[in-house]
C-alpha cells in the first residue's frame, strides 16, 4: 500500500505538471527547456512527467547514497586521525610526566645524598667520641693498674 500510495503521489505531481505544462512557456511562446510536450497526448505527458519524476528521485536517492557513503568514510577517517592523534597525545603526555618524575627523583636523590651524609657525619662524631671515650678509659685503667702494681 505504500508502494502504491507514493505511485499514486507521483501520478497526482505528473498530472499537476502537465497542467501547469502551459506556464513554462517563455514569452516567445516556446517552451523553457527540456522535451517539448506540445505534441503529446494527455496521457503521454503524464507518462512522460511520472517517468521523469522517477529518474529525478532515482537521482536524488543516488546522490543521498553517495553522500552517505562519502560521510560515512569520512567519519571512519576522521575516526583514524583521532586514534592516531589521541596515541600520540598520550605519548607526548607520558614523555612529559617521565621528565617531571625524573626531575623529582633527582630532587629526592639529593635530599637523600644529603640526609645520608649528615647521618654518616654524626656517626663519625659518635666514633670519634666514643674513641676519645675509650683512650681516656684505657689511660685510666694503665694508671690504676700502675698504681695496684706500686
Amino acid at each position: 500500500s505504500g508502494i502504491n500510495a507514493e505511485y499514486g503521489d507521483l501520478r497526482i505531481v505528473a498530472i499537476c505538471l502537465v497542467l501547469a505544462d502551459k506556464s513554462t512557456l517563455n514569452m516567445s511562446g516556446k517552451k523553457k527547456g527540456g522535451k517539448n510536450t506540445k505534441h503529446m497526448t494527455e496521457e503521454e505527458r503524464v507518462h512522460f512527467y511520472e517517468t521523469q519524476l522517477l529518474a529525478e528521485e532515482e537521482n536524488r536517492k543516488k546522490k543521498e547514497e553517495l553522500l552517505t557513503q562519502f560521510l560515512k568514510d569520512k567519519l571512519a577517517k576522521e575516526e583514524k586521525a583521532n586514534e592516531f592523534n589521541k596515541l600520540k597525545l598520550q605519548n607526548q603526555w607520558r614523555a612529559i610526566m617521565r621528565e617531571a618524575k625524573a626531575t623529582e627523583l633527582c630532587k629526592d636523590i639529593e635530599i637523600l645524598s644529603q640526609t645520608f651524609e649528615r647521618i654518616v657525619d654524626r656517626k663519625d662524631a659518635i666514633i670519634k667520641s666514643l674513641s676519645q671515650d675509650l683512650a681516656e678509659a684505657e689511660e685510666q685503667y694503665q694508671l690504676a693498674l700502675r698504681s695496684h702494681l706500686q
